[in-house]
């Protein structure tokens, strides 16, 4: 919730970004949230790429086409999205960039949370 610009909502003010104001999103706010998001998507990946190696059937894991090969490829796959979806959300509002992205990003996490507790046991290896 750090990175959504809570300014946006009750502002039109485009020349100075809503500068000054307590709510808005500013280069510290913005620094701190980039590297807690940072942070929080590198300690996900590398959890869940620990966890893929110890449920992997056995013949995934040799040959070429293995299950680190798919991981690569799934994540490369992911990244490339989300940059055209980062693209087409600056096409759509430049000013507005940070709250399109974020808003959407923090329902579904919120989303994804509630699933997952909801079907913990089905979901425990």
């Amino acid at each position: 919730l750090i990175l959504v610009d809570f300014s946006d909502f009750v502002s039109t003010d485009n020349v100075t970004y809503n500068e000054g104001n307590v709510f808005a999103v500013g280069p510290g706010k913005y620094i701190a949230g980039s590297v807690i998001a940072f942070s929080g998507v590198e300690a996900c990946e590398s959890f869940v790429a620990s966890l893929m190696s110890k449920v992997v059937p056995s013949e995934l894991a040799t040959g070429t086409f293995n299950s680190g090969l798919l991981a690569t490829l799934m994540g490369t796959s992911g990244r490339a999205t989300g940059d055209l979806l980062i693209t087409v959300l600056g096409l759509i509002s430049l000013r507005n960039i940070l709250n399109l992205m974020m808003i959407p990003a923090v329902c579904l996490t919120t989303i994804s949370i509630i699933l997952v507790r909801r079907n913990y046991a089905k979901l425990d290896v």
